[in-house]
């Protein structure tokens, strides 16, 4: 059985082996051979609370964060101060593998902790000696970072490109597909989608008023009833 680093090592990350082995990074690793690859660098495991900010925007990113428990979003904010959330990640999830080696790292995003959450955080250099001793992890960072320039990709085209209409209905489809009903149930407050619209609340909420008013929907609070599904499809 792999054993803790020390005696000393109050939050060990062999607590977080099982939740490692499902996250990208160590796609196709046994949690065993997770243990000894952490063990033999340097890593540590911090406590953030619900609210906190883990990393502030533009701020040094020389660690690469491994959420191994709760829930963070990944924000900006604009010059007004207008907050934009790009998503929000489950543990286990890899935090800005793109910030890490670049020529200046600094993470161009806040992350910040919606609940009580675990990191496992790993310096520049020790990924250095991972990558470079294991063909897997690096195959792994590789597409984890093609994944990330392409979800970036399609964030922008739709932040740029779609309406708020538009947006709200492709939300509303999503939560369909998940769900399986015509009658759905937002995850996401007004407040919080607005923020992922990368629009302000009362903007959201004029939107649901005329979908509500002109028969494709019906809304009440956070229950949302699809009441024409093709034209909900045709929204621009």
């Amino acid at each position: 059985m792999l054993q803790p680093c020390s005696n000393n090592c109050s939050f060990c990350f062999v607590q977080y082996t099982n939740v490692m082995s499902n996250e990208n990074l160590f796609r196709g690793i046994d949690k065993e051979e997770i243990g000894e690859i952490i063990r033999n660098v340097h890593h540590q495991v911090r406590s953030y609370n619900a609210g906190e900010i883990i990393i502030h925007e533009e701020e040094e990113y020389d660690s690469l964060l491994i959420l191994v428990q709760g829930t963070v979003t990944t924000e900006m904010m604009n010059p007004d101060g207008q907050v934009l959330v790009l998503e929000q990640l489950e543990a286990p999830a890899t935090l800005a593998p793109g910030s890490l080696f670049a020529s200046h790292p600094q993470i161009p995003v806040s992350v910040v902790a919606q609940n009580n959450c675990r990191a496992l955080l790993i310096s520049r250099n020790s990924m250095n000696q991972i990558l470079a001793t294991n063909p897997k992890v690096l195959t792994n960072f590789m597409e984890i970072l093609s994944n990330r320039i392409q979800f970036l990709s399609n964030r922008l085209k739709s932040l740029q490109f779609q309406s708020l209409r538009s947006k709200f209905a492709q939300h509303i489809l999503q939560m369909n597909t998940i769900q399986k009903s015509l009658n759905v149930t937002l995850q996401k407050t007004q407040q919080e989608l607005s923020e992922l619209f990368g629009v302000a609340r009362p903007s959201l909420a004029r939107v649901i008023r005329e979908m509500h008013n002109e028969g494709l929907i019906h809304a009440q609070g956070k229950h949302i009833t699809i009441l024409n599904i093709e034209s909900l499809r045709r929204t621009k």
